[in-house]
């Protein structure tokens, strides 16, 4: 004979060992610089900016200060204000910027010393994430902006003599 037991079953619910997920209030999100790189040097064409004449018999040496300006501007998208961007950087948008340089050189009775300028133009990458702001402080999101900002310039010149007139 074999023997049969009589028994209720019971459900029970499945133990979930998994720790308990955070619970986050968002109160919004902001935009910040993550990082700001070089990112590349833009040069302009070389031009005459100043004739000067020797009217010495000895010879002359003619100097010509050269002065390069350029204003900062941004491309891409910038999702940082522009508050921000004067913090982290140091310039403003819009602000321009000048630099000098003095420009010398050498020539005989009569010839003419032709002074060319150009100037390096220097572009910055700005990196900019969003982030969530929470009770429990700021999430990293995936979101990510790149914007180039005009920042920096390098005056250059270049004395060349010539006949007077050539």
């Amino acid at each position: 004979m074999v023997g049969v037991t009589a028994g209720s079953v019971v459900a029970a619910p499945l133990q979930n060992h998994s720790k308990p997920m955070p619970q986050y209030a968002i109160y919004g999100t902001e935009w910040k610089i993550d990082g700001v790189y070089y990112y590349a040097t833009e040069y302009t064409p070389e031009q005459v900016v100043a004739i000067e004449t020797c009217d010495s018999s000895a010879g002359c040496s003619l100097s010509e200060n050269i002065k390069e300006c350029i204003t900062v501007t941004v491309s891409g998208d910038l999702e940082v204000n522009a508050v921000v961007v004067k913090e982290k950087l140091g310039v403003s948008i819009g602000q321009q910027i000048c630099r000098s340089i003095t420009c010398t050189g050498s020539c005989r009775y009569g010839e003419e010393i032709w002074f060319w300028a150009n100037k390096d133009i220097i572009v910055k990458k700005i990196v900019q994430r969003e982030y969530l702001i929470t009770n429990h402080g700021e999430i990293a999101t995936s979101n990510v902006a790149y914007a180039y900002i005009k920042m920096g310039i390098v005056p250059h010149c270049r004395p060349e003599s010539h006949p007077q007139g050539g």
